[in-house]
């Protein structure tokens, strides 16, 4: 029984070390992320600003974007993008399933069986 033990107690330590020698090594990871703008990086101007309305995946423009006939990103489709006067915002009558969404200033209607884009209005 005491070998038994020994041996579980050996293994389990055993297991423990080689685990902690594979760990990542997180002290020199802040160069990753501070450093200089090289030449090949196109985020920087010329006066070494990182230009955030190019490069920001985040904002979305559907008008230049997206086009008529692409898949709808399920993203959007929810209540609070949807468009529920659409008389008051002088937009055509939407068929039968489709509807209407504002999305950045832009009203995009969408095949909601085929979830494609139908038409796209600034």
């Amino acid at each position: 029984m005491k070998k038994v033990l020994t041996t579980i107690a050996l293994s389990l330590s055993a297991l423990m070390a080689t685990s902690a020698m594979a760990a990542p090594d997180h002290r020199y990871d802040d160069h990753r992320y501070n450093h200089a703008p090289s030449h090949q990086d196109k985020r920087w101007d010329n006066n070494n600003r990182y230009d955030h309305n190019r490069y920001d995946n985040k904002k979305l423009n559907p008008s230049r974007d997206w086009r008529a006939g692409q898949n709808f990103p399920r993203f959007y489709d929810s209540s609070r993008y949807k468009v529920s006067d659409r008389e008051a915002r002088r937009l055509p009558n939407a068929n039968r399933y489709q509807q209407w969404y504002k999305i950045n200033g832009d009203y995009v209607l969408v095949n909601e069986r085929t979830d494609r884009i139908v038409r796209i209005i600034n």
